[in-house]
């Protein structure tokens, strides 16, 4: 298709999604709205980006229009006027797309856009929707994992076992930070290196500049039993949607497998870096405890589940007992 609707959080994967049809940038016209704080602003790039695709590339090889970074798209924030200016401007590209010559392109790209809006629904059908959904945290880290892999790959590298997943722990799931890792891993190792060890990880690896609140920071300072750390872990959640809900599945996940560990077992979900690291936690529990723990934290989901008040104070308090020592007798 002509027309091209690339939406994600992800800037670089969004650039890459759009640079298939940039190419090398011949009859590239680029409207930027990264800084269409206002109405004014934004009014004005809608401006110009209807007058560029409304132009036709006559005697030019070839012409992209490419509106980016545009952020105030129906599930962004935007006034009244621009949202009725948005919608006018879907239903103009929609009555067009089907007669643009072969050589101008249409890309619109931003980190939201929703679903079920007018803008949306105006441009159904005539426009390629490309989508990089945020999802869950732990969606979003098995992607990171996989990317990297890949791209390690590219460079003619591969990781030892478990440690693609201790690189995107320290990186994060931001993928222009996860590119930037890698080509440096690449530098570091040298030309004839082919695997990534985890030392190697600890040695040149940085965080990513748009690193995530750390949800293996919140189960290690369980598995140490350090009640303030554990705090202190959970403090960058706090203000997420359903914070009591995620929050109680992953901590009942994280009992239930070191109940595995302690039986003697390998839990089949759990990646051997990481089972390696939390079999060092043993020793800081007894089955009974873990198995206490365990249950509550069922117990404490399903009402959380149900629609429980004060659901964020009660996973506090139950995390807290949990890590409490009991008195030695």
């Amino acid at each position: 298709m002509s027309v091209r609707v690339i939406i994600g959080e992800d800037d670089y994967l969004v650039d890459e999604a759009a640079h298939k049809t940039v190419g090398d940038g011949v009859g590239l016209e680029l409207v930027d709205s990264m800084t269409a704080t206002n109405e004014d602003l934004q009014l004005a790039d809608l401006r110009r980006v209807d007058e560029s695709f409304s132009t036709p590339p006559f005697l030019d090889p070839k012409k992209v229009t490419w509106w980016r970074n545009v952020h105030f798209l129906p599930g962004g924030k935007s006034s009244a006027a621009v949202k009725e200016a948005l919608e006018k401007f879907a239903k103009k590209v929609a009555a067009l797309a089907p007669t643009m010559p072969p050589k101008q392109h249409f890309i619109l790209s931003g980190p939201h856009l929703l679903k079920n809006s007018a803008f949306a629904k105006a441009l159904a059908g005539v426009a390629e929707l490309v989508s990089f959904g945020g999802g869950k945290p732990w969606e979003r880290r098995r992607a990171a994992v996989a990317r990297v892999v890949e791209l390690a790959a590219e460079e003619g590298l591969a990781f030892a076992d478990g440690v693609a997943e201790k690189f995107v722990a320290v990186v994060g799931t931001d993928s222009r930070s996860i590119a930037g890792e890698v080509a440096k891993m690449r530098t570091y190792l040298g030309p004839d290196a082919k695997r990534i060890e985890a030392k190697d990880v600890d040695a040149v690896t940085s965080p990513g500049a748009k690193d995530e609140p750390e949800i293996w920071a919140v189960t290690d300072a369980i598995g140490k039993r350090d009640a303030t750390a554990a705090i202190a872990a959970l403090e960058p959640f706090a203000l997420m949607n359903g914070f009591a809900v995620f929050m109680t599945g992953v901590i009942e996940k994280f009992f239930r497998q070191l109940v595995d560990l302690k039986r003697g077992g390998i839990p089949e979900d759990m990646n051997p870096f990481v089972a390696k690291k939390s079999a060092a936690f043993l020793a800081n529990w007894s089955l009974l405890e873990l198995r206490s723990a365990r249950a509550r934290f069922i117990a404490l989901r399903e009402k959380v589940v149900s629609g429980t008040t004060a659901g964020d104070v009660l996973v506090i308090t139950e995390l807290l007992r949990a890590v409490r020592r009991a008195p030695r007798r």
